[in-house]
């Protein structure tokens, strides 16, 4: 089982470890840690939607089409849209991203900023709707609807690095201290176990890498010399997405009221690969001498992978009032999606030494006086009855729009959620409680929607549009352990053509720009003696990324 207690820290911290009065002070965090569980910054990065993808038609209009319907977006925004289809309807959504991230250099001789792209080929949204009934009383028609939208998107690269740094701000330092903390072991032969908690991994492959060393005084770091420099190296990638299978129902009352109820299942793929890695650097080649110093570590890296997949439920219901034939105004909720979740964790590390003196304890050197070790961890995986299960936020959303001589349709949307109500509903963690995090750090998120679409030619339509959403963050300019979103933005535009028989070809395009929290490789703060802190620098960073879309669809 994993550890029985794991309490939240404070602001920027993700967990820490109660083993001792001592370590009670110690907080530990940062994006190169904590990554073998579900922290609260993972469910609020994993519930942050805006409902930016769909068709092309409703992409390049902003997706503001909460009041507006006929189309599939409308089973993930409001399902009264759906009601709105005169006629069966499929189509076909594929995509296009391409993503830059950026982060500020943060070292003083290099003021260039620190990128990485990722282009990735996707599905934005593929379904169909079908006419099950049509009649001539108060029910005009009803409509029955199976679609698939994606709904959020963790394609993205990111790396940064910090020169020159203290070697007490090594996370050889925070492996050391950690270890003594939690009074971290070793057998009589000098060996180290994995245990049965990846939360002290990290300590165990510093030790087999030759980072933290232990005598019967308690841990220390033998291989980094007083007067080293640290050059420290960080990358981040995720992959996957969350796409939602949408079982909509629509129903028409005589063209003045439509009312709808989609059930949606979501189908959530999260993958993190996070790359750390540290040079010891000896200015002016004043390197220890190997009567004092015989091992000298080169170089460390660390890397971790972090899978989180599973499904969710939720369920929609809307409804649209058109009182006149040119203003529909709508409204729709959307429950909490309740998330059952698997965690699959991996980690290795791998180092280099060189062996400045007379080689005492033995080591297989090379030729050339160094020698290389190369740890694995094992594979960790929570599922079953060990999964994560977790709510989203509810969501509230409301929109109207207009038609203007039969040519210019203007429409807008308003949108509540509410982080702070996210919950932790169970985990394989005993005592594990989010709930107080997520109300202290979070707030309810608003997201504004605008589009229009004209009527250029009998055949021909363009659009643009605008999405906004702010900040769940309650203290955005704080400093977290993992990079969390402060707000987005999108500005959309596209094209459409009805190439008769029924067949639709939409073009559509987004413009995204993603700002993200102030964040931390990782940290170890708290304790009285200052030597025993260690922390890496924090780097804010921000995200461009360009979408682009094609919708076939057939009408019949």
């Amino acid at each position: 089982m994993r550890k029985l207690y794991r309490i939240l820290a404070t602001a920027a911290c993700s967990l820490l470890l109660v083993n001792s009065s001592w370590a009670q002070q110690y907080n530990v965090g940062g994006a190169a840690l904590n990554n073998d569980i579900v922290t609260w910054g993972d469910m609020y990065n994993l519930s942050f939607t805006t409902h930016n993808y769909g068709t092309a038609r409703s992409m390049a209009m902003g997706n503001a089409f909460t009041a507006l319907g006929a189309d599939m977006i409308s089973a993930s925004l409001n399902p009264a849209g759906i009601g709105m289809y005169i006629n069966s309807d499929v189509s076909f959504t594929p995509m296009m991203q391409f993503a830059k991230s950026s982060v500020p250099g943060t070292d003083p001789f290099n003021t260039n900023d620190f990128s990485d792209k990722s282009d990735r080929f996707g599905l934005a949204s593929a379904g169909g709707v079908f006419t099950a009934y049509r009649g001539t009383g108060a029910l005009t028609n009803m409509n029955i609807g199976f679609v698939y939208n994606r709904i959020a998107d963790f394609n993205q690269n990111m790396k940064f690095a910090s020169w020159g740094n203290s070697n007490q701000n090594s996370m050889a330092n925070l492996f050391c201290s950690l270890s003594n903390a939690d009074g971290l072991i070793t057998d009589a032969d000098g060996r180290m176990s994995w245990g049965n908690d990846p939360y002290y991994w990290g300590p165990v492959l510093a030790y087999k890498n030759g980072l933290t060393n232990k005598d019967d005084m308690g841990w220390y770091i033998d291989r980094i010399g007083e007067n080293a420099e640290i050059d420290q190296y960080t990358a981040l990638e995720t992959r996957g997405s969350i796409g939602e299978y949408d079982f909509t129902f629509g129903f028409n009352f005589i063209d003045k009221f439509y009312f709808g109820f989609t059930l949606g299942v979501q189908d959530v793929n999260y993958r993190r690969t996070l790359y750390y890695g540290e040079n010891y650097i000896y200015p002016n080649d004043n390197y220890p001498s190997g009567d004092y110093m015989p091992y000298q570590l080169e170089y460390m890296n660390y890397q971790q992978s972090t899978r989180i997949s599973g499904a969710g439920v939720n369920f929609k219901l809307g409804f649209v009032w058109r009182p006149v034939s040119w203003l529909r105004v709508g409204a729709a909720y959307h429950t909490p999606t309740a998330y059952n979740l698997s965690l699959q964790y991996y980690a290795d590390m791998w180092s280099r030494t060189f062996s400045a003196g007379t080689n005492p304890d033995g080591y297989d050197i090379s030729y050339d006086g160094y020698m290389s070790d190369y740890v694995e961890s094992p594979a960790w995986e929570d599922e079953g009855e060990n999964a994560w299960r977790i709510s989203s936020p509810s969501r509230v959303m409301v929109g109207a729009a207009v038609t203007v001589a039969q040519r210019l349709i203007i429409s807008a949307d308003y949108e509540a959620s509410f982080y702070n109500k996210t919950k932790l509903r169970g985990a394989p963690i005993v005592n594990l409680d989010y709930t107080a995090t997520m109300n202290a750090y979070f707030k309810n998120s608003n997201t504004v929607r605008l589009g229009a679409e004209f009527r250029l030619l009998p055949a021909m339509d363009i659009r643009a549009g605008y999405i906004w959403s702010g900040a769940a963050l309650r203290s955005p300019n704080e400093i977290y352990s993992r990079p969390l979103i402060k707000s987005q933005s999108y500005i959309t535009a596209g094209i459409g053509f009805r190439l008769g028989q029924g067949v639709n070809l939409d073009l559509a395009y987004q413009y995204n720009n993603n700002k993200y929290s102030c964040f931390q490789s990782f940290y170890g703060t708290g304790s009285l003696k200052e030597w025993e802190n260690a922390e890496s620098v924090p780097v804010t960073s921000s995200m461009k990324r360009h979408i682009a879309v094609l919708t076939v669809g057939f009408r019949f």
